[in-house]
């Protein structure tokens, strides 16, 4: 199988409707149950299960959401098919960190474009500030 950011259209369809019918099933639903709870037709989901068509934005967030289910594992990206809040990947002190680089948007840039030496030159000012702190 080619690589995933080589996918074409068509095998990301086939994949996203192998992985749709499973998790559907898995999750004891119809086709008409599912899709009145996303608010489509039952034929919709049957065109996305088969590879027919490719639901929008909106609709693979319902699935997503409905089915609690990532929208990453829905594509292929993953093979993991949990939910992971933003809230569950950081800590809270690590979120207020990266909010407060983030209103510094030049810096922030730097940061994000080489984070290994971005990190390495932050620490060694702050090694520099503390030998200064300590003549003083």
């Amino acid at each position: 199988m080619p690589d995933k950011k080589d996918r074409s259209i068509d095998e990301l369809k086939q994949f996203f409707a192998t992985r749709l019918k499973k998790i559907r099933e898995d999750r004891g639903y119809t086709q008409p149950e599912l899709a009145k709870l996303i608010g489509t037709t039952d034929r919709n989901i049957s065109n996305y299960e088969t590879g027919y068509s490719f639901p929008s934005i909106k609709v693979l967030y319902e699935i997503s959401r409905t089915l609690k289910v990532s929208v990453d594992y829905l594509l292929g990206i993953t093979n993991n098919p949990e939910i992971n809040e933003p809230s569950e990947l950081i800590s809270s002190s690590e979120k207020k960190l990266l909010d407060t680089l983030s209103h510094n948007e030049n810096f922030y840039q730097l940061l994000l474009k080489d984070p290994e030496k971005m990190t390495d030159r932050i620490y060694r000012t702050w090694n520099l500030i503390r030998e200064i702190d300590e003549q003083e």
